[in-house]
């Protein structure tokens, strides 16, 4: 696995560029915006907690945008994108950092009979898979309008995305979703002048994060916001990169898909793995 370190020198890179970041009033939103603000970008960003998002857009003063909007709802985030667009003439730079968490249970209700059964919440997966596709479509579509210029989407997936967590059902599937989708993107959006790669964050202490979460974590290493933030600008300040899997985990940025390419034929074995590769050469555009 490759470590990645990123300095404060590395990160005035994004001074000047207009990043647009999607959930970015509360959390690692809130410290992404802050830390590009701070090194000198425009920074458009959107919430759904509209009280927080006003502001913070206050506390940073100029060269900020904020826009109420959920992701999940196509209208509501185009609308985000136009205005970002409008205000500044460009769009660089896209994180789509919004994502929410539910804890199901897969048993019935107890108290509800089965010809009542209801249906489960899906928002997990409308706001950080669908949403995750909306941002997709929409950063394409206005990096497009600047096609001389070197384009990144960020996509936010989870250590999820490569490791199981019941009874996280919903928002495991739906980062697994994200981790697919940029596989997918990695191959293409060159092509367009545009790098795509996907932030995989473990257990980062935000608000959201329990006293009992804490306590049962324990001595474990953990993130702060900030520890996420840096690596989420990683491939902007680095414009060359592509395709990658970046683990963050106690501060360490790890990167992921390289070794899982470089050992394929280890666990796949060396027959399947020839003719995977064989196939995808024939297939991928």
């Amino acid at each position: 696995m490759s470590n990645y370190i990123v300095d404060e020198a590395e990160l005035e890179n994004v001074r000047g560029k207009v990043i647009l970041v999607t959930g970015g009033a509360t959390g690692i939103g809130h410290a992404i915006v802050t830390l590009a603000h701070k090194h000198g970008a425009k920074v458009a960003f959107c919430d759904v907690n509209e009280e927080s998002g006003r502001s913070f857009q206050r506390e940073l003063g100029s060269d900020v945008l904020f826009e109420k909007c959920d992701v999940s709802i196509w209208s509501e985030l185009l609308r985000f994108f136009q205005l970002t667009y409008s205000t500044f003439g460009a769009i660089d730079s896209v994180i789509s950092n919004a994502a929410i968490n539910r804890i199901e249970t897969l048993e019935d209700p107890s108290d509800v009979p089965t010809s009542e059964l209801p249906a489960p919440d899906i928002s997990a997966l409308n706001v950080n898979m669908i949403g995750t596709w909306y941002v997709t479509k929409a950063a394409i579509h206005f990096f497009g309008k600047t096609p001389e210029t070197k384009s990144q989407l960020v996509l936010f997936g989870s250590v999820a995305s490569y490791f199981d967590t019941p009874p996280l059902y919903t928002y495991c599937a739906s980062k697994a979703g994200v981790l697919g989708f940029m596989r997918a993107l990695r191959t293409q959006l060159p092509k367009q002048n545009i790098t795509v790669n996907m932030i995989a964050p473990w257990m980062t202490v935000t608000a959201m994060v329990t006293d009992h979460i804490k306590k049962v974590w324990g001595e474990l290493p953990a993130n702060s916001p900030l520890d996420v933030a840096k690596a989420s600008l990683l491939p902007i300040v680095r414009p060359q990169v592509n395709g990658k899997g970046f683990l963050i985990n106690g501060g360490n940025i790890t990167e992921v898909e390289d070794k899982l390419d470089e050992t394929q034929h280890v666990w796949l074995g060396s027959e399947l793995d020839s003719n995977m590769r064989e196939g995808q050469s024939r297939l991928i555009p």
